[in-house]
């Protein structure tokens, strides 16, 4: 019986066999051919942008990485974004469970980083994909370049947990769900509200619905701060073409502090905006407008209400 067992030299040489066949992939692993095709997938899924990969390669265990993509505006200049890495894994445990074709991921950008795991559907549809992201920081310098065609900056850190579906003809975000959570962060005004040049913030927060209708619907949003607190939902109107040109259309409370009042500098003022208070000390306001250059209006108060208050307290 001890005969019929394969010997020592019979596992080394299943070892030799085995290392020879991955220095052989490692070797001619088609770098040129996986990176037009990973860049004409990505370029299709989100048509609003040209993506453009630096490099491709193997990295062990099993993982495909893609390095320094830059992702641009249609005139294909300076890039808006570029993701340090991103790596692809076989979800071998799923296969041998359902049959079904899926990866890991892992994405490096901005700070921060993201992980999950997409699928392609059995009916070759498109794909499933769910993930989260943390550590993205709003004062990095892609984020920045973005913000700053829009005149503004911001700073804070963005934590989310997502999930979606995409299909060819609607895209990455055919159907998309999300929660994200920004903390101890400022935003810029490009107008004062309320007096003050910029929303400092110690939270801010809101749940994301988009189901292939081009709305992106903003549920139980809040905002919390030193000085006031706020409670939003509603709309974006989708703009694949210009995302800057996405229509806010969001309703809210907002709730001053006995800081916030005293910190108008005006008696006048702070009696005016006491008057309009409602629902236990709220003052209802919509944000209309391009995500770009949205407007606030506050019911009850004169349209030049902020500009006369001057630039107050950040809110911090």
């Amino acid at each position: 019986m001890k005969r019929l067992l394969p010997g020592k030299g019979f596992f080394g040489y299943l070892l030799y066999t085995a290392a020879v066949l991955l220095l052989m992939l490692w070797l001619q692993f088609p770098t040129a051919a996986v990176k037009a095709k990973a860049e004409s997938e990505l370029n299709r899924m989100l048509p609003g942008f040209v993506w453009r990969i630096g490099s491709v390669g193997l990295a062990l265990p099993a993982d495909i990485r893609f390095s320094q993509i830059r992702i641009s505006g249609k005139d294909g200049k300076e890039p808006l974004l570029v993701i340090e890495s991103i790596k692809l894994r076989p979800d071998f445990a799923a296969w041998q469970k359902t049959r079904s074709w899926s990866a890991l991921w892992r994405l490096q950008a901005l700070g921060g980083a993201a992980s999950g795991r997409a699928a392609l559907r059995k009916d070759r549809s498109g794909l499933d994909y769910s993930g989260e992201l943390s550590g993205i920081r709003l004062d990095s310098l892609g984020l920045q370049k973005i913000l700053a065609a829009w005149g503004r900056t911001a700073t804070g850190t963005l934590s989310a947990s997502f999930s979606g579906k995409q299909d060819g003809q609607n895209g990455l975000f055919a159907e998309f769900e999300s929660r994200f959570s920004m903390k101890k962060g400022t935003v810029s005004l490009q107008k004062p509200v309320l007096g003050m040049k910029e929303l400092a913030f110690d939270s801010l927060s809101a749940a994301l619905r988009h189901h292939r209708d081009r709305v992106l619907h903003v549920e139980t949003g809040k905002l919390t701060s030193r000085l006031l607190e706020a409670s939003f939902s509603g709309t974006v109107s989708l703009q694949t073409a210009d995302f800057s040109l996405s229509q806010l259309r969001l309703h809210g409370q907002l709730a001053p502090r006995s800081e916030f009042l005293a910190s108008l500098g005006s008696p006048l003022a702070a009696s005016l905006l006491k008057t309009q208070l409602q629902d236990g000390g709220k003052l209802p306001f919509d944000l209309v407008g391009p995500v770009s250059e949205p407007g606030i209006i506050f019911a009850g108060l004169p349209a030049d209400f902020s500009s006369q208050l001057g630039g107050g307290d950040s809110g911090r």
